[in-house]
């Protein structure tokens, strides 16, 4: 049977261990090894002119040919022409300034093979700078949505293979556009819209495409019936992901 005094010195013995321990220094820890990013995780930031085949994204710079610069642009003009009928003009100029701006004409080189046409989206984004109605410009708005459909189809690129393009434009978007379910950064929450759209717009066109329509179609009445207009509270993110992976899962028994 242990004593009283034994149990006691143990006692000290261990408190006065524990104490040791405490005082020690810490052990230096092994730094983990660095890892670089995704590719896509961070957007590049350049203060140099695009050049060749390089176009901007929300996600960084990426090198495209042209036909697929033309679906990077399509998403932001659909975008305009739907924020334009929305009632917000100063939000509709600010996507087309992607058809129209000097700044951006290296990233439209060689549009002009596939019948691009600047000078209807340069009238509709006149007009929406001066804040002209939307119904004042009927005509320009129909043949700015005309010319970009035309100017896809003359890409040449195959109907599937555009639409999934144009859903991972649109995943890239919403994902740095949309945070905990509000609007972070407006650009790209509505350029994101658009590539949803002229998804749909694509697939409406090709034959037994009925289910990869609707659900592209779902996935666009993700942003408000109005369009890509700023609200409060917008689709998580995940719930758009889930979206976007099913729209993709239709295309692929195509």
């Amino acid at each position: 049977m242990i004593s009283r005094k034994t149990a006691a010195a143990a006692s000290v013995l261990l408190g006065n261990a524990a104490l040791s321990a405490c005082n020690d220094p810490a052990p230096a820890r092994t730094a983990a090894p660095e890892t670089a990013p995704p590719e896509n995780s961070l957007q590049i930031e350049t203060d140099r002119a695009l050049t060749g085949n390089e176009v901007s994204t929300s996600v960084g710079v990426r090198i495209l040919t042209a036909d697929k610069r033309v679906a990077v642009l399509a998403g932001h003009i659909e975008a305009g022409l739907v924020l334009y009928r929305a009632g917000a003009p100063d939000l509709a100029a600010a996507q087309l300034n992607h058809a129209v701006s000097l700044e951006t004409q290296s990233e439209r080189d060689g549009f002009g093979a596939f019948g691009f046409d600047t000078s209807v989206y340069e009238t509709v984004h006149a007009a929406a700078t001066a804040g002209t109605p939307a119904e004042d410009i009927e005509d320009a708005l129909i043949a700015a949505k005309a010319n970009l459909a035309e100017t896809l189809e003359a890409t040449g690129l195959e109907q599937l293979d555009l639409v999934l393009f144009l859903l991972e434009l649109c995943g890239d978007e919403y994902g740095v556009g949309v945070i905990d379910a509000a609007i972070d950064r407006a650009p790209a929450y509505q350029a994101a819209y658009g590539y949803a759209a002229t998804a749909r717009d694509v697939a409406r066109n090709m034959e037994g495409a009925d289910d990869l329509v609707l659900e592209l179609e779902l996935l666009v009445r993700m942003w408000p019936g109005d369009g890509p207009v700023m609200v409060d509270a917008v689709a998580p993110e995940p719930a758009m992901g889930t979206q976007i992976a099913r729209a993709r899962l239709a295309a692929s028994i195509l």
